[in-house]
């Protein structure tokens, strides 16, 4: 995963699904969030980047990706906690930077844990009192998991805008996993999860 976290320099910003798909894929099937005894497995994540050197080609596609993620110094698969969440990190420095936002969670009795803060909440306290702290640990089996591509979190106004076609589909980054049941995401955050069920299967 380390080797993933690196953006390689054929990354085009024009076109960031072909880089985070396959990041996106392994995450979920491969990686959880281990929590002293407790694990998290990846129900939905969004992916936030950018390059300083990507500037000039963003502006000429009409496109501004500056501002969009926390400026950190941080290597390859560490934790970072900012105020809306946290991140797992790209390898990033001042003018190269950026992760994937932990939106929901779903723990091994098939809960989900929706909304970043929420996800913090819980795994910081299913570390308990013993300094356990959260990491990014590898799954000795691959988990069943159907990772769909969608746009990033959004309200019922702009779902409308995507099914008007009116956005770019090389900008789905986000992905849930559609394996679990619609009833399981409802439960979670039904405003939400409906409307999201309903356009991305349109």
């Amino acid at each position: 995963m380390e080797e993933l976290l690196q953006i390689p320099n054929c990354f085009n910003p024009l076109k960031p699904n072909e880089t985070f798909e396959p990041i996106a894929q392994k995450l979920m099937k491969d990686y959880c969030i281990k929590c002293g005894g407790k694990f998290f497995f990846f129900a939905e994540i969004e992916f936030y980047y950018y390059r300083a050197s990507d500037k000039e080609a963003l502006e000429k596609a009409g496109m501004n990706w500056e501002g969009v993620t926390y400026t950190r110094n941080t290597n390859a698969g560490d934790l970072f906690y900012h105020l809306s969440g946290c991140d797992i990190c790209f390898k990033s420095v001042e003018n190269e930077c950026g992760g994937i936002l932990i939106r929901s969670l779903i723990d091994e009795s098939e809960e989900i844990v929706a909304g970043p803060m929420n996800c913090v909440n819980a795994m910081l306290n299913a570390c308990g009192k013993n300094n356990n702290v959260p990491s990014l640990f590898k799954k000795a089996n691959p988990r069943n998991v159907d990772g769909r591509s969608t746009y990033r979190f959004l309200g019922d106004n702009d779902f409308k805008k995507i099914h008007n076609g009116n956005k770019d589909g090389e900008l789905k980054l986000a992905y849930y996993d559609f394996s679990i049941s619609q009833n399981v995401w409802n439960k979670a955050r039904p405003s939400y999860y409906s409307t999201r069920f309903k356009y991305d299967n349109n």
